[in-house]
């Protein structure tokens, strides 16, 4: 994990990238991208590879089980509807940012995988601005 951090910190240097300014990218606070660059890796793996992805560090990972992960975000219904509203906001902030209709934000995030990972990673998703969760998905929708 060390490796992480130090090759976030050297990359971000050698783009000549702020700090301040990976952190409003990201939406995250100062502190937290300094704990993460001195090696205390304390945020949401959703975070890190925003992070990782922002500055073009390429890191992969091997045997997770999905299903345990869904699962474990599944606590009770009443979860699942804070959730779903959540999800509801997503489209349409996505759809007002691209000047398209609700509709037409929904099926292109749902047919790209996007509905399944806002839901899938709520925790994570939940604490990020409207602006880098639009970021996030035209980084998906431009691979």
């Amino acid at each position: 994990m060390k490796n992480i951090s130090k090759s976030i910190k050297e990359k971000r240097l050698s783009l000549n990238i702020r700090a301040d300014d990976l952190c409003k990218e990201v939406g995250i606070s100062r502190a937290t991208l300094s704990s993460i660059e001195n090696g205390n890796l304390n945020c949401s793996a959703k975070t890190l590879f925003v992070i990782l992805d922002r500055l073009g560090i390429s890191f992969e990972l091997k045997n997770i089980d999905s299903s345990a992960r869904h699962r474990a975000s599944r606590i009770n219904s009443s979860y699942d509807k804070k959730i779903n509203r959540f999800v509801v906001m997503c489209v349409e902030q996505y759809a007002s940012y691209k000047s398209i209709s609700s509709k037409e934000a929904y099926t292109l995030l749902n047919n790209n995988g996007l509905i399944d990972d806002l839901k899938n990673d709520y925790e994570d998703f939940h604490g990020m601005s409207t602006e880098s969760i639009n970021q996030y998905i035209d980084g998906v929708l431009t691979k």
